[in-house]
């Protein structure tokens, strides 16, 4: 559990810096990819290509629109939903979900309602027409980049696993 804390707040540096215009991130780069490392060798489960994907590429975000597109979701619906997607091999952390709903929500991607029917009030979250509009620009570009991602490592684990 220290493992994600610290790869989270390398991350919020690396965001941090990035959004300040510091191009200067080959360090926290270096560290957040080492304790990658250190995670995948204590626990063989952790598969450090699928974290990778939806915390450091911007997937999560284009995969939460896909979600949202389907049916409207509550937080916790949408970590268990891409926990299940992933066969477990990810399970997102609340702590990278809701202030990642909270960005898309102030984008105008996102917006939500309480419903306070059942045993507690959840927030329920809905597309709005400019997140559908983003969903549309991003599926095409992310299609294509999919494609080369996957025939790219197909060669590669050709290459290293089936000689």
């Amino acid at each position: 559990m220290e493992d994600n804390k610290e790869l989270k707040k390398i991350l919020e540096k690396i965001n941090r810096k990035i959004k300040s215009g510091d191009i200067n991130i080959a360090k926290e780069i270096f560290l957040f990819k080492k304790l990658h490392i250190e995670k995948l060798l204590e626990s063989p489960d952790y598969n450090v290509f699928i974290s990778s994907m939806f915390t450091t590429t911007g997937f999560l975000s284009f995969y939460i629109l896909y979600l949202l597109q389907k049916k409207d979701y509550f937080g916790q619906e949408i970590i268990n939903e891409i926990s299940e997607r992933t066969e477990s091999c990810w399970i997102p952390n609340p702590g990278v979900i809701y202030p990642l709903l909270r960005e898309m929500k102030e984008d105008k991607l996102i917006e939500g309602k309480w419903i306070t029917k059942g045993t507690h009030p959840r927030f329920v979250y809905h597309i709005t027409n400019k997140g559908i509009e983003q969903y549309k620009k991003l599926y095409s570009i992310i299609k294509i980049k999919f494609k080369e991602f996957r025939a790219i490592t197909d060669k590669i684990s050709e290459e290293l696993f089936e000689k």
